[in-house]
């Protein structure tokens, strides 16, 4: 089911708004500096993309949750405004050659990625935020359509560099995710020069297919990073699973309600889970390796809930999406006024308990005027008090005079 939004805003020259502020963004002050060039990795299709993501965000050496497809979506809905260089970086880490294909994917995500019944849920939904900028910016309308005909994504204007453009913007999040993922403060302080805000939600319930008896449950020892905590574990005895086992790691697959399955992945005794997590490869062997067998399975499953947040920045600049946060960024088919990519955030939650689990996310991605950007900069004290060289030159550089100073004149 697709909603056509009349989104006119697109026609719109959006003027200057009462109230705004001046900066007031956090997290936007200064755009992330340009690393060297990146190898990008050979990412073919969405699976390759979530491999890839992960190796570069979980390191095994605490808590992290994070949502590749909530990423995906809202790098596509990016991707979509960019041209030249800034798509072909996005594309490539997308995994898909044009933005069509992105497109295509993305479609069938929204489509098939979609479960809202008594007792589960799967919901990802997508929206965009124009900025009102004083001094005036115009979206495309093809672009606004294609956000609405493909990804469902509402369109809504705020004046960004005011308090109420970021309570609108989290009311929705909270609306889409349930409330439950905390929202960072700074996460929504927006500069006045913010152009657009992309956002995509996801948000996940569902009951285990044969859930835990809580009388079952008891408390025990958690070895971790740490050092040892007590943790409260579900408990009880499956008979004839299936369980893989792979190289330094067992795995085993919880079926759930509707959605489909949560898989735990357990390291061998003495074998760092760290160790386990640092490629792309060793990731997708974790989650699709291994050899499995039937066994009678003693389960024990700690109960676990926690807040996340990933900022994604410089992450995906490691990963070769580089341009779209300079001035070179080019997203000419969202808006003609020179825009850049200001910040890429990702808030999350999970909970597991002996009925089965809740997740939620959201994927922020901030544009910002890309003229003018602010770059930090090295502070050097540049004063002659030792020797030096010195060169008079023309204007077309050739050296006319050239000399040292060893001994100044006295004052």
């Amino acid at each position: 089911m697709k909603r056509i939004l009349c989104l006119l805003l697109g026609a719109l020259l959006l003027t200057g708004c009462a109230g705004a502020q001046p900066s007031t963004e956090i997290q936007n002050e200064t755009p992330p500096e340009t690393e060297p060039a990146a190898q990008i990795p050979a990412v073919k299709g969405y699976d390759d993309f979530a491999a890839v993501l992960s190796a570069a965000v979980i390191d095994g050496k605490g808590n992290k949750n994070l949502s590749p497809v909530s990423v995906y979506i809202a790098l596509a809905m990016a991707a979509e405004g960019a041209r030249g260089q800034t798509q072909a970086e996005l594309l490539a880490l997308l995994g898909e050659e044009k933005a069509e294909d992105v497109r295509k994917k993305a479609e069938e995500m929204l489509e098939d990625l979609h479960i809202s019944g008594k007792n589960s849920e799967l919901i990802l939904a997508d929206s965009i935020w124009l900025g009102e900028q004083a001094g005036g910016a115009s979206f495309h309308e093809a672009y606004l359509k294609i956000l609405s005909d493909s990804y469902d994504a509402a369109a809504d204007s705020v004046c960004f560099g005011t308090a109420e453009a970021g309570e609108r913007i989290a009311a929705w999040i909270r609306e889409k995710t349930r409330d439950k993922v905390k929202i960072s403060e700074d996460a929504m302080q927006f500069d006045a020069d913010t152009l657009a805000v992309l956002l995509n939600t996801i948000y996940l319930k569902d009951g285990w297919r044969m859930p835990f008896d809580k009388d079952l449950t008891e408390k025990g020892a958690f070895y971790g990073p740490d050092g040892e905590r007590q943790a409260a574990y579900m408990r009880r005895k499956d008979r004839d699973k299936t369980i893989v086992r792979g190289e330094g790691f067992l795995r085993y697959a919880l079926p759930l309600d509707e959605v489909g399955t949560m898989v735990f992945v357990l390291p061998d005794e003495g074998v760092a889970l760290e160790s386990l997590l640092d490629s792309p490869a060793k990731i997708t062997e974790l989650l699709t390796g291994g050899t499995g067998s039937a066994a009678d399975v003693d389960l024990m499953v700690p109960k676990f809930g926690f807040q996340d947040r990933t900022d994604l920045e410089k992450i995906l600049m490691s990963l070769g999406v580089q341009t779209c946060f300079t001035g070179g960024a080019d997203f000419s088919g969202m808006t003609d006024t020179p825009a850049h990519v200001s910040r890429v955030l990702q808030e999350s939650y999970i909970g597991v308990d002996e009925n089965g689990v809740t997740a939620a996310a959201y994927t922020l991605i901030a544009l910002a005027k890309g003229a003018d950007i602010p770059v930090e900069r090295e502070k050097v004290d540049f004063h002659l008090t030792r020797p030096f060289l010195y060169a008079i030159e023309s204007t077309d550089g050739t050296v006319l005079f050239i000399g040292t100073v060893t001994a100044p004149d006295k004052a």
